[in-house]
């Protein structure tokens, strides 16, 4: 999924490259894999990516992996695309049984309204 850059502070690039490759020297923190290199477990090509952990702040306010505004050191991980995908795998699947449901919604609303649905039998 693309990233929408609005949600991102301006030196995002400069932040996400410091992560990737001077914290992390191309490496996935998590599972080391190596940027450039086939994945040991998908055989993919791996291209490292920055990750929102969501820890919370020192203040005591909950993290929100969501706030890509918040890019302090100890909330960011240099990972993977597996590892991110997988650390994100609970929002993703909530998004998507709310995009199922709104397209149910949609057709259902559609029908009501008088047009015919592309399940209706023939």
């Amino acid at each position: 999924m693309p990233m929408d850059r609005g949600k991102y502070p301006p030196d995002w690039e400069e932040i996400s490259y410091r992560i990737r490759f001077e914290r992390a020297n191309g490496v996935c923190e998590w599972c080391g894999a190596e940027h450039g290199e086939p994945h040991p477990v998908t055989g993919s090509v791996v291209i490292l990516t920055v990750h929102h952990i969501g820890i919370d702040k020192p203040d005591g306010t909950p993290g929100d992996r969501e706030d890509k505004l918040d890019c302090r050191e100890e909330n960011l991980a240099a990972l993977c695309q597996r590892c991110h995908l997988n650390a994100d795998m609970d929002m993703h699947q909530v998004k998507a049984a709310r995009t199922r449901h709104e397209k149910k919604y949609q057709t259902m609303a559609a029908v009501a309204a008088g047009q015919r649905s592309l399940f209706d039998e023939q």
